[in-house]
């Protein structure tokens, strides 16, 4: 099952070494981007590791060890995610119907769909009920497993305290346990943490690859597949977002956006504000600055490099909107950054709303300034 994993040759081949040669870590750290196999990878170690097949290409997805990973209710397994305050029990219970359902939920989203993206109602983190539940299984003795896996998504997610609280069990494991770690976010982790955990890194994943999975696991057509591809910077669940047509819709915000500030139209882009209110999150708005990036990006394309025009279905649009000026590469590198100190800014909860409305200023300083 492993060839189902794209775009990660070197990681890959590094655990298979180690399988190999008898020489598995007691802890490694997945890192790198979103949405590029690390989860997914993680689940396929452990079922290699516990595989009960007896030929050489391991995991079989078909043994018993195998299809209880898969459905992720195999007593052995443990799975540690970022959540809100669900109150859980060091037994693993949740109390709370209302929470056990979005817990649960979370857990099918990874079953059945794993690239897309499943959001909590509430801010999310590993918290100190969740290494106590942790703590709690791995006292109790391994029932069928050659090693025990215990997978923890997102664990820059941890506070010190509860950074503090993992790193006995992460120093010493019981025997036959395996820890498996992920993160996006390397330098948000704690450094006692990393240095007690075999590191690897996931790259962002080609446009090709990206593009080809689209289109042949999930039935998207050509542009689509070729315009995420491009858009999602290597993430293949924005890639998947962003095909979708709720996603879409967002792109033609985004250049409605860039038309309103080429007419120097403050009024109707105060009334897109107002149309779009309800709509509007931390997500959302994080996704249009990258739409208005990649726009901002292929007005220089546009002459510089057509074949890396990302939005390659509106090469029309663009070339209306595009300021016919020199210099236009440090306009637009300004703007960018202007983009970028938005984009930060959202993960300091301001208001989305004025951050919107300054994008249209910077916008009308690029497009007629």
């Amino acid at each position: 099952m492993f060839d189902k994993i794209q775009g990660q040759s070197h990681a890959l081949q590094i655990l298979k070494s180690a399988i190999d040669n008898n020489r598995v870590a007691q802890a490694y750290l997945f890192h790198g981007p979103e949405g590029v196999g690390k989860f997914t990878t993680a689940l396929y170690f452990g079922m290699a590791l516990n595989c009960l097949a007896e030929s050489e290409i391991r995991p079989c997805g078909v043994c018993s060890a195998c299809q209880k990973l898969l459905n992720m209710d195999h007593p052995d397994f443990i799975h540690l995610f970022p959540t809100p305050n669900f109150k859980m029990s060091p037994e693993g219970e949740i109390k709370d119907s209302a929470n056990l359902q979005a817990y649960l939920g979370y857990i099918q989203n990874k079953i059945d769909s794993p690239w897309k993206q499943y959001r909590f109602n509430r801010a999310v983190e590993l918290r100190l009920d969740n290494i106590r539940m942790l703590i709690s299984s791995l006292n109790l003795s391994i029932s069928e497993l050659s090693m025990r896996i215990c997978i923890i998504e997102d664990v820059d997610m941890m506070n010190i305290a509860t950074a503090n609280a993992f790193l006995k069990t992460l120093e010493e494991p019981p025997p036959r346990t395996i820890m498996l770690l992920t993160s996006c976010r390397l330098p948000k982790i704690i450094p006692t943490i990393i240095s007690r955990c075999q590191t690897i890194y996931f790259k962002p994943l080609s446009r090709t690859i990206i593009q080809q999975i689209l289109q042949k696991k999930h039935g998207f057509d050509l542009l689509s597949s070729r315009t995420a591809a491009r858009i999602a910077n290597g993430n293949f669940k924005a890639a998947f977002r962003i095909a979708e047509d709720s996603t879409l819709a967002l792109r033609e915000l985004a250049f409605e956006m860039f038309a309103l500030a080429k007419e120097a139209n403050e009024l109707k882009y105060l009334q897109l504000l107002e149309r779009i209110r309800e709509d509007i999150n931390a997500e959302s708005t994080r996704l249009i600055f990258d739409y208005l990036g990649f726009i901002a990006n292929d007005m220089i394309m546009l002459n510089s490099n057509p074949d890396a025009v990302t939005n390659i279905d509106k090469v029309d649009l663009l070339k209306q909107i595009q300021p016919a000026r020199m210099y236009l590469e440090d306009d637009v590198y300004a703007y960018l950054m202007h983009l970028e100190d938005f984009k930060n800014k959202i993960e300091g909860n301001v208001n989305l709303r004025l951050l919107l409305l300054n994008n249209f200023y910077a916008l009308e300083e690029l497009l007629t300034g």
